[in-house]
């Protein structure tokens, strides 16, 4: 996770912290008003399509712009209170992951590394990415407003993953083609502006990748069974009254540790090859 601190002697990585947080801030609070799902704590998110791009294209800088601008947005929209602690958590994955992921699946050809969907196998790489973004963004927020008692685990991360994932999905690899181009044109891809050296090195990067799907699907499938009672007590023998709550906070627990740990295995220098070359 070196190049998440590193990246801030750069300036225009600063400046794309400071254009991906206002883009998808102002997408957000636009739909503040629109389809609430849950009062003061999620809503249908049209924006959710960009933390996954602005990931892929501006690396470090798409993740601190990710959290910085869904913290603006409920900030501006009304909304800002304790989902907004972990939301910035939150969000800061769902943009740090597609990065981090994108060349350790061995999916994208070693030759051709740009983060674009211009090939089956690179938006193979995109749609496995964007689910496992998603999921990793639910559980995070979904455990703690759990852990505080605010909302069933069960149904906030279900909702936050579909709210992600769909829009995700549909949009997300025509915005990449259209885009990219563009942007490596202007010389604002990540890797264009850092040093390979102030990037994390990593180390067993593939079975990172592994991890970080396990982690974030591992999860979510965990956490939501015990939080509807489908394993509840039978799995984990917890007290009465206790499965609601502790059952989720513990079971999802190590799912999370897998995503931190995940995270420092992930590397994303395998992506400067072209650079080399």
């Amino acid at each position: 996770m070196k190049e998440v601190f590193t990246m801030w002697k750069y300036t225009r990585m600063i400046v794309l912290v400071a254009l991906s947080a206002a883009i998808y801030a102002a997408l957000l609070i636009v739909f503040k008003a629109g389809f609430v799902i849950i009062p003061g704590i999620t809503e249908v998110r049209p924006a959710n399509v960009f933390p996954i791009i602005f990931g892929l294209m501006f690396g470090p800088a798409g993740a601190w712009g990710s959290a910085i601008g869904n913290t603006i947005g409920d900030l501006v929209g009304g909304t800002l209170g304790w989902g907004s602690i972990f939301g910035f958590f939150g969000n800061f994955f769902l943009g740090f992951i597609p990065y981090k992921m994108w060349g350790a699946l061995g999916l994208v050809p070693q030759n051709d590394m740009s983060q674009n969907t211009n090939s089956l196998r690179k938006l193979l790489a995109y749609i496995i990415i964007t689910i496992t973004s998603a999921a990793a963004c639910a559980i995070i927020i979904a455990w703690y407003l759990d852990l505080v008692g605010l909302i069933p685990f069960s149904f906030l991360a279900i909702v936050i993953t579909l709210n992600n994932a769909i829009i995700e999905l549909v949009l997300g690899p025509v915005l990449l083609l259209l885009l990219y181009p563009r942007v490596k044109r202007w010389g604002l891809i990540w890797t264009d502006i850092m040093a390979v050296e102030d990037v994390a090195q990593g180390f067993a990067r593939q079975a990172g990748a592994i991890l970080m799907i396990i982690g974030a699907l591992g999860g979510l499938i965990i956490g939501i069974g015990i939080s509807t009672g489908l394993y509840g007590q039978q799995l984990f023998q917890f007290g009465a009254g206790t499965k609601g709550q502790v059952g989720v906070w513990l079971s999802v627990l190590p799912f999370l540790i897998m995503i931190i740990i995940a995270s420092f295995m992930l590397s994303g220098r395998e992506q400067f090859v072209e650079e080399e070359e």
